[in-house]
């Protein structure tokens, strides 16, 4: 073509088209389409060269692949070398006519240039697939012994994406790329040892024969690249092979000491790190060295020795070498750092590094720095993370602490607010010495809040003040809350006189315009602080009770007619309480009962604990909806106009001029008044200035005092005073406060204990996370054949979800040298079993996608409860299936499905959930169903060694209890020295499933399993004696089975204390 277009006009085409790029493109692309017809090889390289740009730019070119083959078959480099460039960027692994590029690349790979084959094996790493490898490898394998180095070189490197796309393809060049090893140029030596590294990132353990080669060439070599490259194989190495960590020793020393670049030096500090132990005197050579690179002018060095430190300390040996104040100052220096990268990693080594002495002056930096960049999420969420680490162990001024916390939590756009909430509450439920200076602290937040109207008129309703806005602090949502609940829980601890704190607590709480634009958990809380501050009064403020109760009583009708059911339930309580004891002061001090009971800190995950009462259905909704239409439908609407409604433009001023005079609490206003404050109005010309003059003549209220600077100088009295010593709750409770732990499960088959069973006591429960803690150790081995083996952990099940969670795993089995290898293993559940988290199309739940190397990673199969209705042991039949590869010397590769059937045996008590039931009930329901009971019971008799006074056996029977889901009972009146006497009660979990799985046969209702256990510790052992009733014989046999060899991993086995 005479006017053929060149890349570089239509890239200035693209360019001088601002605006109308598509347009241009598109013509441009109908302008290829014809080059690519032509018979010139020219004008068609060139067309695919423009073409392979507006891929780039996301344009398609799969239609003319077949073009990119026919310019890449021509014999000019020139002309060959844009169809090489076409079909590495953009023939994927389903582009059909990538199998014609196969003679191509073969071709190319015995050109007389070196150029030209070194086009093609770069291309060749970019396209290939297992059939393009099948039939490519062994020209590849030719070009190894090449004389020329260049090609060599690319080979190598080629050859990784070969093994990544075709596994079996290394099996065939694995010797003639061990002996490049030995190649005498430093590039192909460099690329093959890179390419080693590469590889064992996947699996190490199968390099571990190249050690004896690794060394030499780390020994002698002088490339600081390849230096690097070999180090870090070697970090993956030192772990399997102990004897290499001590002759790491000289090379690293003679590094370390010798080295000049930086780089290599850098990484012999982290291969110390990771290979050797922190107490040699090759990690302290180290510290020594990264405390150069902390102290270097270059941010980079910088910014990697805080990574080598923060690596560093996860090793307590070598935290010990470690100058941790010196530290300590170089990181807030890393703090200031203007790259982000560099800062985060300051924070993570600072919530490290840092300490009880050293805490405060931590958080202070870290608030000045917060103040001064945006965002400052990175600053407070590390100063919330190290405060509450293991139950505010850092923190030695408590008061100090609620200071910084109601500091983040007063900005409105922190994205902190919940958790600031949370803490601030849980510092004063944990430290009650904090509680007076935390309700003062909450009382002057919330004066100053928007929940607040007093607030709203210090500040200034005025736009043309911002000065005083500024003096108005916002204090987030969630802050509220947490000030309104530490007000109405602790209020005793007000300092007194408290009337005037009572009141405008109150004032504060219950001011109804603000409030009702907060969420309704918030204002709910306000509510019903307000309330507790009511009833309260009578004791802590008797001359403010009127006054609150005239506030209740004006101001609680608002909330009442609320839209949100919490909320109006709330107010409609209070409401109640108030009309009931009026402003009698000795009336109100009688409801002061309901808050005499104190609060505990209690665990996050004993609500878990709870049994849903039978029958009970939480997802069902109480009342039905009403439809959205019959809810909003416009009343009065004009038919002839449906965009007409009843109440008029007019009417609609009317009602805001009167709502507003309301609001303001005054006289009902004229209707100019009415107007002029109505948002609808148009201020006239002529009133503007007379308006601005008087605006100006309004004298300013002073500027309400920040309550944390009084607070903090509060704060600064009290240690000149000495301070306070607080006492910290650090342990949670793992049921409701005040209450038994038997009492945190009530289920449908028991009853709350009587005070009849004065001589007994429930076992005492352990965390739901302990539990699962220990759960989690019990696996076992559910099917192991000739090439694999299958393991399996079964955890308790959700009751209420009716839920059952089981963790798998597969190893591959067989010498690392074996023929055979394992791919795609996956697990099919019985009919009527399914797992969540299994395909949705085949039903198979993947173990290990790919190939097997040796362990799989944790997997995890959540299935229903619903078609286990035996609570006795049972093997659920389920059918595992993997793929067996076979690849042996010069044999052909071949490969096989496999499918076996085995049982996942599902232990026991799985489907138990606990009976809280006391030892009269279980006595009664023993003598309604003696006959039954009597003849289907199992007894054991058990005796476990023991060593000095670790194991209690109150302990490890309430574990036992826990881990069985049992409720367990101690009668108390037993004497210890001749032995403990414990009962043990359960049930099987209620279920509404008519799809049962073969085998499982239902417990009659109301059926329960009674355990009687008899136990005596002696000096060197603890006997026991297990008894179980159930209703049928297999149950008893398989619980006691179960409850014992729980008992003998408690003592002996895999969950004995350490």
């Amino acid at each position: 073509m005479v006017f053929e277009k060149s890349l570089t006009s239509m890239v200035k085409g693209i360019r001088a088209h601002r605006g109308k790029e598509s347009d241009y493109i598109n013509v441009c692309v109908q302008e290829i389409q014809k080059e690519i017809i032509s018979k010139n090889m020219s004008t068609k390289s060139m067309a695919i060269l423009k073409l392979t740009y507006l891929n780039m730019l996301g344009y398609d070119m799969s239609w003319a692949t077949f073009a990119v083959v026919e310019v890449m078959s021509t014999s000019r480099f020139a002309i060959k070398r844009p169809g090489y460039l076409a079909s590495a960027i953009s023939f994927t692994d389903t582009t059909d006519v990538g199998l014609l590029t196969i003679n191509l690349f073969k071709k190319d790979f015995g050109s007389k240039s070196q150029y030209e084959s070194g086009m093609a094996i770069s291309t060749l790493s970019s396209i290939v697939t297992p059939e393009i490898s099948r039939d490519i490898v062994t020209d590849l394998l030719s070009l190894l012994s090449s004389s020329r180095a260049y090609l060599r070189k690319k080979t190598v490197l080629c050859l990784y994406r070969i093994f990544l796309k075709d596994p079996p393809a290394l099996r065939t060049c694995y010797p003639k790329l061990k002996d490049r090893l030995g190649d005498e140029d430093q590039g192909v030596l460099t690329a093959t040892v890179n390419t080693f590294l590469e590889l064992a990132r996947k699996n190490a353990r199968n390099y571990l024969s190249l050690v004896p080669q690794l060394y030499h060439i780390l020994v002698n070599t002088t490339n600081n690249w390849l230096s690097i490259k070999l180090l870090k194989v070697f970090q993956l190495l030192c772990p399997l092979e102990p004897r290499l960590q001590s002759k790491m020793v000289e090379p690293l020393t003679n590094i370390l000491n010798t080295t000049k670049a930086q780089s290599v030096e850098f990484e012999a500090i982290r291969t110390v790190i990771r290979t050797q132990p922190g107490d040699s005197a090759l990690a302290g050579l180290c510290v020594e060295k990264l405390q150069a690179f902390l102290n270097s002018s270059d941010r980079n060095l910088r910014y990697l020795a805080l990574e080598l430190f923060k690596e560093m300390l996860e090793f307590p040996e070598f935290k010990e070498k470690l100058q941790l104040p010196d530290l300590h100052e170089k990181v807030l220096q890393g703090i200031e750092e203007s790259d982000i990268t560099a800062r985060r990693v300051a924070l993570t080594l600072l919530d490290r590094i840092v300490s009880p002495s050293n805490f405060q002056d931590a958080v202070q930096k870290l608030m000045e720095f917060s103040r001064k960049a945006m965002p400052n999420d990175e600053f407070l969420c590390t100063i919330l993370r190290m405060g509450a680490r293991d139950r505010y162990a850092l923190v030695e001024d408590f008061a100090w602490y609620l200071l910084i916390l109601a500091e983040i939590g007063r900005n409105m756009d922190s994205a902190h607010a919940a958790t600031v909430a949370q803490q601030f509450v849980d510092v004063c439920v944990r430290v009650p010495q904090v509680r007076p200076y935390a309700v003062t602290l909450c009382l002057g937040l919330l004066e100053r809040s928007p929940s607040s109207s007093p607030a709203r008129a210090a500040a200034g309703s005025d736009a043309s003040a911002p000065e005083r806005r500024e003096a108005s602090m916002d204090v987030s949502t969630p802050m509220i809350g947490a000030c309104a609940w530490i007000i109405g829980e602790y209020h005793a601890d007000i300092e007194k006189p408290a009337e005037a704190a009572f009141l405008s607590g109150a004032k504060c709480l219950l001011a109804s315009k603000p409030l009702q634009a907060l969420e309704p958990a918030i204002q709910s809380q306000c509510i019903w602080a307000a309330a507790k501050l009511y009833l309260s009064a009578p004791l802590h403020a008797p001359e403010a009770v009127s006054q609150l109760h005239e506030l209740l009583n004006s101001s609680l009708p608002t909330f009442v007619r609320s839209t949100h059911v919490d909320v109006a339930e709330r107010a409609a309580l209070a409401l109640h309480i108030a009309t009931f004891y009026k402003a009698d002061a000795q009336q109100v001090a009688a409801g002061a009962a309901l808050f005499e009971e104190p609060l505990l800190p209690v665990h996050q995950e004993a609500q878990a604990a709870l049994q849903v009462p039978q029958g009970l259905d939480l997802e069902q909704e109480f009342f039905p909806q009403e439809p959205e239409q019959a809810a909003f439908m416009p009343v009065g609407s004009n038919s002839q106009d449906p965009y007409a409604l009843a109440a008029t433009y007019k009417d609609d001023l009317g009602f805001l001029a009167s709502s507003e005079a309301r609001q303001a609490g005054a006289t009902p206003a004229s209707s100019s008044s009415g107007q002029t404050s109505s948002m609808f109005y148009l201020q006239s010309k002529d009133r503007a200035p007379q308006a601005s003059q008087e605006a100006g003549a309004t004298p300013t209220p002073a500027a309400p005092e920040d309550p944390l600077v009084a607070m903090r100088q509060k704060l600064e009295a009290a240690r000149g005073a000495g301070g306070l010593k607080y006492q910290v709750m650090r342990e949670d409770i793992g049921g409701v406060p005040g209450g038994t732990a038997g009492a945190v499960g009530s289920s449908a088959g028991g009853q709350a204990p009587s005070a009849s069973s004065s001589a007994t006591s429930t076992l005492p429960t352990f965390p739901e996370k302990e539990l699962t803690e220990l759960q989690g150790r019990l696996w076992s081995v559910c099917f192991r054949g000739e090439h694999v083996a299958v393991y399996a952990c079964v955890r308790s099940p959700n009751v209420r979800k009716q839920l059952l969670r089981i963790d798998l795993r597969c190893e591959r089995l067989g010498a690392p040298e074996s023929p055979w290898s394992v791919s795609d293993v996956s697990l099919r559940f019985p009919d009527g079993v399914t797992a969540q988290e299994a395909d949705a199309s085949s039903g198979l739940l993947s173990l290990a996608p790919g190939e097997l190397q040796q362990r799989s990673a944790k997997v995890k199969a959540t299935i229903g409860t619903a078609p286990f209705l035996s609570p006795g042991a049972f093997d659920m039949q389920c059918e595992l299936q993997y793929t067996l590869n076979q690849t042996a010397g010069e044999t052909p590769a071949t490969s096989s499905r496999e499918s076996t059937k085995f049982g996942l045996r599902m232990p026991a008590t799985t489907f138990l959930v606990p009976r809280v039931m006391t030892e009269d009930d279980i006595a009664e329901y023993i003598a309604q169903n003696s006959t039954a009971l009597l003849s289907h019971q199992t007894a054991q008799a058990l005796s476990f060694a023991v060593t000095g006074n670790s194991t209690d056996l109150l302990s490890v029977v309430g574990r036992c209890a826990g881990l069985c889901h049992f409720h367990g009972i101690l009668n108390a009146s037993s004497d210890q020295s001749k032995g403990q006497k414990f009962l043990l009660v359960a049930g099987p979990a209620s279920s509404a499933s008519t799809s049962a799985l073969e085998g499982q046969l239902p417990l009659p209702a109301n059926a329960n399993i009674v355990c009687l256990c008899a136990g005596l510790e002696r000096d060197s052992s603890i006997e026991l004696r297990v008894t179980v009733k159930a209703c049928r014989k297999d149950i008893a046999d398989d619980v006691c089975s179960q409850i014992a060899t729980t008992f003998r991993e408690l003592v002996e086995g895999r969950l004995r204390a350490e």
